[in-house]
């Protein structure tokens, strides 16, 4: 599927009738997909496992936010290629004297679109927002770039919304190659557990040998253990390990490259959230 060769008003009008950019959790729907831009940089389609539908992602500096920021225990909804009124874009344009973006050939104003807005949920169950830009380090000498994000801290700014900036620097070393290890434990849709109680009791049942156990071997010498005593094949034990990282009942190191090499949890390394570098 190719995107639009010209972009128009009726073809723009189209999109907000169809409810593209707008939605929540599993409707949502971004005003871009990475299959109308083939030639686009690197571009990923990422099963998200809370929301349950597929996130668009157009580099893997986008994959990487999406994936810690879904790993958070306060995680709530995630909205990439979110659109910006252009009323507003057009007004702080000509506010800050900074050309508006214009397509190609048609030569109407872009329809701008922050790179994410994502939410977190607090104890209370208060909602917090924050829109998020994704930009490698080297983009950011770029005149033009560094123009349209002040257009873009100018709209958040207007509706109230945080606006925070992710590069390269903002995430620790192996913290996302990290969440795809843990990712890879969770169970598919139809899955079938081949061991009985898989996904529930012996959640629960490891938790317990956890908490128990007197020593610090390991991470992988604890599941090979486990697979032993409880007869399974191997690997199973590693994989419930996973999934108890995914639900932060127990949590590891996650800027080390092997998380499987570092000693058993503590008890007390329960639910804590990842922390993040200072992102600007």
């Amino acid at each position: 599927m190719a995107g639009p060769k010209v972009w128009t008003e009726e073809l723009i009008a189209e999109r907000v009738k169809a409810g593209r950019g707008s939605g929540s959790g599993a409707s949502f729907s971004p005003w871009l997909y990475v299959q109308e831009f083939s030639s686009r940089g690197t571009q990923t389609r990422v099963p998200s496992f809370k929301l349950k539908r597929t996130i668009h992602t157009f580099s893997y500096l986008e994959r990487a936010l999406f994936l810690w920021q879904e790993f958070q225990a306060d995680f709530n909804d995630w909205n990439e290629q979110r659109p910006m009124e252009r009323s507003l874009t057009l007004g702080y344009a000509k506010q800050l004297r900074i050309p508006h973006p214009r397509y190609p050939k048609s030569r109407i104003p872009v329809v701008m679109t922050l790179d994410a807005i994502g939410s977190t949920i607090d104890a209370d169950g208060i909602v917090h927002m924050t829109a998020w830009d994704v930009k490698p380090l080297r983009k950011l000498q770029d005149k033009r770039v560094l123009a349209k994000l002040s257009l873009h801290r100018a709209y958040c700014s207007h509706v109230g919304i945080p606006h925070r900036l992710f590069t390269e620097t903002s995430l620790a070393p192996y913290v996302a190659r990290n969440i795809d290890w843990i990712r890879s434990a969770l169970p598919k849709d139809g899955e079938i557990e081949r061991v009985p109680g898989l996904f529930s009791w012996h959640l629960d049942q490891m938790q317990q040998d956890l908490t128990a156990c007197r020593t610090r071997p390991s991470i992988s010498n604890f599941c090979e253990r486990y697979d032993l005593g409880n007869k399974v094949e191997p690997g199973t034990g590693l994989r419930i390990f996973k999934m108890l990282l995914w639900k932060h009942r127990v949590t590891v190191e996650m800027s080390l490259k092997w998380i499987e090499q570092q000693p058993i949890p503590r008890a007390s390394q329960c639910g804590a959230a990842l922390q993040t570098r200072r992102a600007a």
